[in-house]
C-alpha cells in the first residue's frame, strides 16, 4: 500500500482560504460527497482536506459563485474531472500517457466549456425574458392607469350631465311651479 505524505487541511483552514463559512464547506463537501467524491476521515469520521480537495474546491467555488451553477451541476463537472485525474495519479502504470488520452480530457474540457457556455446562453436568455416581462408590467402598469384615468373622466362626465340634467328638471319644474300660479291667479282675479 503506498502512503502519501502530503499535507492535510481542517475545515476552518479551508473555509478561510476559500473565504466562506465552515456551513458553506460542510454543503459543498455533502454535494460532492452525494456525488461519488470522497475525503479523508479521521478516526472521529472528520473530513481532512489535502491539496487535491483544496483545488477541487476552489473550482467548485468558482462555478457556484461566479458561474452560477447548482451545487449539483458543480459537483458533476467535480467528480468527472476529479475522477478521471484521480485515475491518472493512482495508478499511472495502468494508463499510459498517448494520444487517446489526451483527446479523451480535451474531449472532456470541451463538453464542459461548451456546458459553460450553454448555462451562459440559458443566464442570457432568462436576463432578456426577465427585461421583456419588466417592459410589459410597466406596458401594463401605464393601460391600467389611463384607463382608470378614462374612467374617471367619463365618471366625471356623467355626473356633470346628470347635474345638468337635474337642474333642467329643477327650472322646469319651477317655470311650470310659476305658470300654474299666473293661471290660478288669473282666473281668480280674472272671474271677477
Amino acid at each position: 500500500m503506498e502512503e502519501y505524505n502530503e499535507k492535510a487541511y481542517s475545515t476552518k483552514e479551508i473555509s478561510e482560504h476559500l473565504e466562506i463559512g465552515t456551513s458553506t464547506l460542510r454543503k459543498w463537501c455533502l454535494s460532492l460527497e452525494e456525488n461519488g467524491y470522497d475525503f479523508a476521515r479521521t478516526e472521529g469520521n472528520k473530513r481532512l482536506f489535502v491539496e487535491g480537495d483544496l483545488v477541487s474546491l476552489k473550482y467548485f467555488k468558482r462555478l457556484v459563485q461566479d458561474e452560477r451553477f447548482s451545487m449539483e451541476n458543480a459537483s458533476k463537472v467535480i467528480i468527472s474531472r476529479h475522477s478521471s485525474k484521480a485515475s491518472e495519479s493512482r495508478t499511472p502504470s495502468v494508463l499510459p500517457q498517448d494520444d487517446e488520452n489526451k483527446r479523451s480530457n480535451e474531449r472532456s474540457d470541451e463538453m464542459i466549456q461548451q456546458l459553460l457556455e450553454h448555462m451562459k446562453k440559458q443566464e442570457e436568455r432568462m436576463e432578456q425574458q426577465e427585461k421583456f416581462n419588466k417592459e410589459l408590467l410597466e406596458r401594463l402598469d401605464r393601460q391600467q392607469t389611463y384607463i382608470e384615468e378614462r374612467l374617471n373622466e367619463r365618471d366625471n362626465t356623467l355626473i356633470q350631465s346628470l347635474r345638468e340634467v337635474q337642474e333642467t328638471k329643477q327650472l322646469i319644474a319651477a317655470a311650470k311651479e310659476e305658470e300654474n300660479k299666473k293661471g290660478f291667479f288669473a282666473r281668480i282675479f280674472g272671474n271677477k
